[in-house]
């Protein structure tokens, strides 16, 4: 997954919150840049950007 702002890789954010949904886990990610992207981490499968927000 890439910021939706300046295109960098976002296994390099810092994790901003995680939480337990009926899903699996949602996590906020804060990129070098200050983006903000939202991830769907479920059991069975990669984790799946879901929203990129703007901070």
């Amino acid at each position: 997954m890439r910021c939706a702002q300046c295109d960098q890789s976002m296994s390099e954010a810092r994790t901003i919150s995680t939480h337990h949904t009926s899903e699996g886990w949602v996590r906020y990610k804060r990129c070098a840049c200050g983006g903000v992207s939202i991830e769907l981490l479920t059991l069975d499968t990669r984790p799946t950007g879901v929203h990129a927000a703007r901070a």
